[in-house]
């Protein structure tokens, strides 16, 4: 109520203020409206340059041209000869057109390249990936001057001609840096130094004025000035020292650098963020009012961020499900600073040891976070459910919520057990008496949903997580598996349905949107997991014809069974990654026509997109040229997200390594009982009792064992005796590396004590 008295308070002062303004604007109007103009005509201009390229590389695909000829091609004025051949070379320098050494354009694909963001691995070797195409191994001889996440045109050298497609290449140019900043250890060497990247093949020269106080073996981050070439290094300067490459917290924080992430949100957003009017009480009368309904939430016990809430009841035809999500919209408007910054980040990230969040804690933890026993702003899917889980009717609109209690995955799961002697159990339902019916509704329409989802072929991964829980000084307290009761199963179950019903409405409304796509696996992929499959005695039936529902059979027969880890990591590496689009392609994996993130706006921006979209579905009719509008960027979006989303999986998971390192630092020399878990010609990956992952190097290992890759097993040469999948063996721990980021293992082999003959005698 403070700040509403406070609008009211300067209402004559903004008035008088306005006044001021509009003679302020109209003296200097004449430059307002030629800065504006000329604004607006470099907007047309680079439209007008993006349909030129569109076309031309429309035509490049048949034939080839030289500039006089493309000149004439695009009508362009031969007055303009010099501007017209620095555009086609910066066309060139993006990797959209090729000139041939017969001075003559062409498509770079046709010559044998392909460009895409590079990943480049600790291993010193790279892949590029690139939608619904196999991916390009990138050998650590052909990287060039490529850093991890540049953007590169790669020349294809050889290309498998055994149906799987597997192709290798090398960096032919860099197009675009991911960042000038990388992080490496650093090594002196008198007269200069040079910083070892982790994921970089070359060492970057340091000359001794640019040291900066950096000892051997620190931690530390360089800025680059000069990338390279075949005869010289790259070259730069270091301007932080990070700390010892030893130090977790430097580590994970190193990641961050690496991948250009701040943590702390820039000085402009935060401005933005304080002007936030806190106050929602006018805005309450233009939305629907479900503070009566026993809505909940229910989130993992150290959540903070809580983005849905859910209300069930059951009716005559069927059930009546209610999803409440946080409206992040109505606090962070199009192109303002807030939003410009949750562009970039993406996604919220979730490391091991801290969460670097979208948005300001202000608003992810607190104003937009539907916490218990506050009105909350959100945007409603009510869904009307027959018997069967169908979709009967739907509704969607703004509403205001007051969630009556904040409930963990492991207490919903408690009471959903209900062992009546337990304790616990007791307690719980004494605490929440008032909601155990609706909680038994809510798994009664779960298990239907879910039914129908397998029933239509969905794929339902039992892949096992570790969650790594750390003490009050950020060491390893505990290593356990994250569980995956019947409350995770129903707010997975009803946030799939509610995505589905909003993404079928924007679909057929013909309303921008940004989709969650999943494609259909490369089939020549599909084809080499077939033949692996077929030698632990299972098949895909019929390959012509690609059904989730046949891998989710393969799922459903080996889960339980010794080999069945694998063959669910095997069917999972022969998909395609999900990804964001602003076209809707479906959802394989799910099975599902129409596919979108609309559930989790505190966290990802692709939801906040959506909320956006819906609420002007809702509000008013758009016209096709607002749907243009709103349309145009959502490809770039889309694209920016799919990459973030990459990016803080790869940290979440290299967070998780590190703190694992860092517990088994102390352990090396012990002996532990290891279960097989994936193999190739380099590597056999196995899993602890503790759950931790821990490698083989069949290639630098002693001779006593051999890789059998067409049988998929280890054989012991001294007694023949031999492990496949789900074997277990005695290990024993050799290192834990951070430069490697792995725990290496060899087979443990009891020596037996040789009694010297003589002296028995």
């Amino acid at each position: 109520m403070g700040n509403k008295k406070k609008k009211e308070k300067h209402k004559d002062k903004n008035s008088e203020n306005n006044y001021k303004n509009f003679h302020k604007e109209k003296k200097f109007s004449g430059k307002n409206y030629n800065a504006k103009k000329e604004n607006q005509k470099t907007q047309k201009m680079e439209l007008k340059e993006e349909r030129e390229l569109k076309y031309l590389r429309q035509v490049l695909a048949e034939y080839e041209f030289t500039f006089q000829e493309i000149l004439q091609l695009l009508e362009w004025s031969q007055k303009k000869r010099k501007m017209y051949k620095q555009l086609l070379n910066a066309w060139e320098e993006s990797g959209d057109i090729y000139l041939k050494r017969n001075g003559r354009y062409t498509l770079p694909e046709k010559e044998g390249f392909v460009k895409g963001e590079i990943s480049i691995s600790s291993g010193n070797f790279g892949f590029l990936d690139i939608n619904g195409e196999a991916s390009v191994f990138i050998p650590g001889a052909y990287l060039n001057t490529a850093m991890n996440g540049d953007t590169v045109l790669v020349r294809i050298l050889k290309q498998s001609s055994d149906g799987t497609k597997k192709r290798e290449g090398e960096v032919y140019k860099v197009i675009k840096r991911n960042r000038d900043v990388i992080v490496g250890v650093f090594e002196n060497n008198l007269s200069f130094g040079f910083v070892r990247p982790r994921n970089s093949p070359k060492d970057i020269y340091i000359p001794k004025k640019l040291i900066r106080g950096a000892k051997t073996g620190d931690l530390v981050a360089v800025k680059v000035d000069f990338w390279g070439d075949e005869e010289r290094k790259p070259e730069g300067a270091i301007v932080s020292i990070l700390g010892s490459p030893k130090d977790t917290e430097a580590l994970i924080s190193s990641l961050l650098l690496n991948e250009g992430i701040e943590e702390k949100f820039p000085n402009e957003v935060l401005r933005e963020l304080d002007k936030i009017d806190e106050d929602i009480s006018d805005e309450l009368k233009n939305r629907k009012d479900l503070r009566h309904l026993d809505i909940i939430t229910i989130d993992g016990s150290d959540a903070k961020d809580l983005d849905d809430a859910v209300y069930v009841e059951k009716t005559e035809d069927g059930y009546k499900l209610f999803v409440s999500i946080a409206d992040v919209s109505y606090y962070v408007r199009e192109n303002t600073e807030l939003d410009t910054e949750a562009l970039k980040r993406g996604n919220s990230i979730y490391l091991v040891d801290r969460v670097i969040p979208m948005l300001p804690r202000k608003l992810s933890n607190n104003l937009c976070s539907l916490n218990p026993n506050e009105d909350k702003l959100t945007f409603t899917v009510e869904m009307d459910l027959d018997k069967r889980g169908k979709v009967i009717k739907n509704d969607f609109y703004k509403s205001v919520i007051k969630s009556k209690y904040r409930m963990t995955y492991e207490n919903v799961n408690t009471i959903l057990e209900k062992n009546e002697e337990s304790e616990e159990y007791r307690n719980l339902y004494d605490k929440y008496r008032k909601i155990d019916e609706m909680l038994k509704n809510m798994l009664e329409l779960s298990k239907i949903i879910r039914n129908n989802k397998k029933r239509r072929g969905s794929i339902d991964f039992e892949l096992p997580e570790i969650k790594v829980v750390l003490d009050e000084n950020k060491a390893v307290k505990d290593i356990v598996l994250r569980s995956r009761g019947e409350a995770e199963r129903i707010i997975e179950d009803f946030m799939v349905i509610a995505n589905e019903t909003v993404a079928e409405k924007l679909f057929w409304e013909e309303i921008p949107a940004i989709y969650r796509v999943h494609e259909d696996p490369d089939k020549a992929k599909v084809q080499a997991l077939n033949e692996t499959l077929i030698k632990f005695g299972y098949s895909l039936k019929g390959l012509e014809e690609i059904h989730p529902g046949k891998f989710q059979n393969i799922i459903e027969r080996t889960t339980g069974l010794p080999e069945g880890y694998l063959i669910h990591k095997l069917i999972l590496r022969a998909m395609q990654r999900a990804r964001y689009a602003n076209k809707n392609l479906g959802h394989f994996g799910l099975a599902s026509k129409y596919y979108l993130h609309f559930t989790s706006p505190i966290r990802r921006y692709s939801d906040l997109i959506v909320h956006r979209m819906l609420g002007r579905s809702i509000e008013k009719f758009m016209s096709e040229k607002e749907k243009a509008k709103y349309g145009a960027n959502f490809e770039a979006i889309a694209s920016s997200i799919s990459r973030t989303e990459r990016v803080a999986d790869k940290l979440e998971e290299d967070s998780v390594k590190i703190k694992l390192i860092e517990y088994m630092q102390d352990k090396i020399g012990q002996v532990y009982i290891a279960r097989l878990s994936g193999m190739n010609k380099n590597k056999i990956f196995m899993e602890l009792e503790n759950h931790i992952e821990v490698v083989y190097n069949v290639t630098t290992a002693r001779d006593n064992f051999i890789y059998d890759e067409e049988n998929f097993k280890i054989v012991d040469k001294r007694n023949n005796e031999s492990y496949t999948m789900g074997s277990t063996m005695k290990v024993s721990i050799v290192s834990a590396s951070y430069a490697k980021m792995e725990i290496e293992v060899i087979p443990y082999v009891e020596e037996k004590v040789k009694i010297d003959e003589t002296e028995e005698e």
